[in-house]
């Protein structure tokens, strides 16, 4: 199955309805599992998009308006809003998935490029933090004023490129066997292979730092939403990329049956750090009720921690 197509139209009507053949030869009928089809393929990443969606949008709102701009909360801030972007484009794609291919294409695209773009700031936040840890006079005295701002505008334009070549060659042209596309798909998986590795790496050494430091310099809270969104991103998002890369190599149409449930656990991943930012930040928290905007304070507070 040519690589855009799937891509193209990931809710396909015979996915959901390829048991009716079934019923018509004189097969047993079995409405449950289309049913069950349905809900996996629509109803189901739907609610978890429009969940996503809210959680990011008031990050997004919140980060903006009402927390103190930091270094940290620049990062969090753009990494929302490209999650916020991925699960508007899948909402969108739901809704449009009859329709004409060609305004597809475009909502494929952003999709991708939020996809990209929430891998390389999660890569950046793994990297800073890790260099925080290894060259703290460094983080607290030479570290440029504007960092995480200028990082931010170079991956979101470094992402723009790179979704922009691999859409224009296979998935805006008609034959994305073509060795063009096959180049530029190479280079983008290479890409993805470095980031995840400086990823994994750096929040390794984060690891082992931070547990042999028994007085660490900044909040523990940090190091573990890093963690978090690093380990879920990893479980959650990954697979679908390594899904596509099977699939582009692979004759055997069948691992396309994966894709509705890895694409799940891809908008599971952008739905679910604001939940892990309130869950920390509501951690050993003192009696009584805090609000929204007093758990994001104490969560990207970059204080030094009293121990």
């Amino acid at each position: 199955m040519e690589l855009f197509k799937v891509t193209l139209s990931p809710v396909e009507p015979t996915l959901y309805t390829r048991n009716s053949s079934l019923d018509k030869a004189g097969g047993s009928t079995e409405p449950s599992i289309e049913t069950l089809s349905m809900s996996t393929y629509i109803y189901i990443p739907m609610l978890i998009c429009l969940l996503g969606i809210g959680g990011n949008g008031l990050m997004i709102i919140f980060l903006t308006f009402y927390i103190k701009r930091k270094p940290f909360t620049v990062y969090i801030l753009h990494l929302a809003t490209a999650d916020f972007m991925v699960l508007l484009s899948t909402i969108i794609l739901q809704l449009i998935n009859f329709s004409s291919e060609d305004l597809q294409k475009y909502i494929i695209y952003m999709e991708i490029f939020g996809y990209n773009t929430g891998l390389h700031l999660l890569t950046a936040i793994s990297v800073e933090r890790c260099l925080s840890v290894l060259y703290p006079i460094w983080y607290q005295c030479r570290r440029p004023k504007h960092q995480s701002a200028v990082s931010c505008t170079v991956l979101w334009a470094h992402s723009f490129l790179v979704s922009g070549l691999e859409n224009f060659f296979c998935v805006f042209q008609l034959e994305p066997q073509l060795p063009e596309c096959r180049d530029v798909y190479i280079f983008s998986c290479v890409l993805t292979f470095v980031f995840v590795c400086l990823m994994v790496f750096s929040n390794l050494i984060l690891f082992v730092k931070v547990g042999c430091n028994r007085k660490p310099r900044q909040p523990a809270k940090l190091y573990v939403i890093v963690t978090a969104t690093v380990v879920l991103f990893l479980v959650f998002a990954i697979p679908l990329k390594v899904l596509l890369i099977v699939a582009y190599y692979s004759s055997d149409e069948s691992v396309w049956d994966f894709f509705p449930y890895l694409n799940m656990l891809s908008t599971i991943n952008c739905s679910v750090n604001p939940i892990v930012y309130f869950v920390v930040g509501s951690i050993r928290r003192r009696k009584g009720r805090k609000s929204l905007k007093e758990v994001l304070q104490r969560v990207f507070e970059e204080k030094p921690m009293l121990t």
